[in-house]
C-alpha cells in the first residue's frame, strides 16, 4: 500500500512539473496566455525579456525533474538519495515564497495553494521513501 501511494504520489509531482510548472513556463515564459504571463505583472509594467528566458530555461529543468520522478516510480526501493534531492530543493523553494509572502504580500491563492504544495509533497514523499526502503531491507 505505501509503495502505491508514494507510486501515486511521485505521479502527481511529475504530472505538476510537466503541465503546472515546466510545459508552459517552457513553451510561453512570460509572454504568452501560460500561468507565467504578464497578466501577473502589476498594471503598466513588463516583464523583462531576460526573464522570459529565464523562465523557460527552468521550465526545461522542470520538465528533467519530472522525468526523473517518473524514473523514482519504477525503482520505489531505491533512489532515496535522489528524492531527498529533489525534495530538500522543493522544500527551500517553499521556504522562499514563504519568504516573498512575508516581504512583499500575497499573490492570493494562485501564491497560498503552491507554498501548501511544496511544504506537504516532499515531506510525505520522504516519509513513504523512507518506510518503503525500510521495507525492503528488512525482508
Amino acid at each position: 500500500m505505501k509503495k502505491t501511494v508514494y507510486r501515486i504520489l511521485l505521479g502527481l509531482g511529475a504530472f505538476l512539473m510537466f503541465f503546472r510548472f515546466g510545459g508552459p513556463a517552457l513553451i510561453y515564459g512570460t509572454t504568452g496566455p501560460g500561468p507565467f504571463a504578464e497578466v501577473w505583472v502589476e498594471p503598466g509594467n513588463t516583464t523583462s525579456l531576460l526573464l522570459d528566458a529565464d523562465l523557460r530555461f527552468f521550465g526545461a529543468l522542470m520538465l528533467g525533474i519530472g522525468l526523473v520522478m517518473i524514473w523514482l516510480m519504477r525503482e520505489v526501493e531505491y533512489g532515496g538519495t535522489v528524492l531527498r534531492i529533489i525534495a530538500g530543493a522543493v522544500l527551500v523553494g517553499a521556504v522562499a515564497r514563504i519568504y516573498a509572502l512575508v516581504q512583499f504580500g500575497s499573490a492570493g491563492m494562485a501564491g497560498i495553494v503552491p507554498i501548501a504544495v511544496e511544504l506537504l509533497l516532499p515531506v510525505a514523499l520522504i516519509v513513504l521513501q523512507a518506510s518503503v526502503s525500510r521495507d525492503t531491507q528488512s525482508i
